[in-house]
């Protein structure tokens, strides 16, 4: 499910010619949050009886879309107008509304609208994409994200109209990926690069030229940068991996790569041994510190966070 975000909708530069019927001025959707359809491309905010909608369908290449896209440069303004089939609407119910009365494939009979408001072509509608990762214990989530503005848009009835010279809409998430770091025990080391797998994740870690895990119990820390380098994949899907391939890239489509420009690894290394105090084995724990990762121009950091065990056979 898509995740939703507040908005702050403010009106600026208002003029109106009232009919009498409806008080413009009152026109608010401060605080409201944007909701869309599922199966559609309608952006909307209700508050009690009233509704606040765009149409963003495209149909230009003979299939149902999005005028929005979701692959526009990161942080840069797009823009295009309103027309026959990009509009804005405002509407008055007779009684509350909510999502099933805008989103069903057929209108409830009730609530009724009373009142339509709908943009005039010529209209500019600003959107830019982003990237914001937000940190937790539990993770990363990414959430992808479109930042939308009007200006000089007109809503009409037909007998009255409402300009704005500015009308921002608000941000709306619609994607988000997650980054775990649950690792736990499933590493595998491929000729001095530590991969670690999820279902659908991959960190990998290129170690310094000549490294040898110790056989001592000690705690040693690894600078990362672009030689010493550590890059996390997160995949449009879940993968297997069958024995003996653990060293092979899926061939997933790649949803996230992500880099670390800076920070430290710390691998804290432990012998294990039986009762009779022979070794059985070594246990690498690895940790990152201030780690700075870095996707196009989007960074986050991790400051202390365990990602795992590695165990060699």
């Amino acid at each position: 499910m898509k995740k939703i975000v507040g908005l702050i909708l403010v009106t600026t530069s208002l003029t109106a010619c009232s009919d009498g019927d409806l008080l413009f001025e009152n026109l608010n959707f401060d605080g409201i949050q944007i909701q869309k359809c599922e199966d559609n491309e309608l952006y909307f905010k209700t508050k009690d009886n009233e509704l606040l909608l765009v149409d963003f369908s495209d149909n230009r290449n003979g299939t149902k879309g999005s005028i929005l896209d979701t692959l526009a440069p990161l942080n840069i303004k797009q823009n295009f107008e309103t027309s026959n089939t990009t509009k804005m609407y405002y509407r008055t119910y007779d009684a509350k509304i909510n999502s099933a009365t805008i989103c069903s494939v057929l209108a409830p009979a009730n609530p009724k609208v009373t009142s339509e408001y709908t943009s005039v072509p010529g209209g500019k509608v600003f959107y830019t994409r982003t990237i914001t990762p937000a940190v937790s214990e539990n993770g990363v989530s990414v959430n992808y994200m479109y930042t939308i503005n009007f200006e000089n848009i007109t809503l009409t009835n037909g007998t009255s109209d409402i300009k704005y010279a500015t009308l921002p809409y608000g941000s709306y998430v619609y994607d988000t990926s997650k980054i775990t770091f649950n690792f736990n025990n499933n590493y595998t080391n491929c000729d001095n690069v530590l991969v670690g797998r999820t279902a659908n994740e991959i960190i990998q870690i290129q170690f310094p030229e000549n490294f040898v895990f110790p056989t001592a119990n000690q705690t040693q820390t690894i600078n990362l940068n672009d030689t010493n380098l550590l890059r996390y994949f997160v995949f449009r899907k879940t993968f297997t991996v069958e024995q003996g391939f653990e060293c092979d890239f899926p061939d997933v489509p790649i949803k996230e790569e992500w880099q670390v420009t800076n920070g430290s690894l710390q691998i804290e290394s432990v012998v294990v041994t039986n009762n009779a105090g022979t070794v059985t084995g070594y246990r690498h724990n690895l940790k990152l510190l201030q780690a700075q990762f870095k996707k196009d121009e989007s960074t986050f950091t991790i400051t202390d966070r365990i990602i795992g065990t590695y165990v060699p056979e």
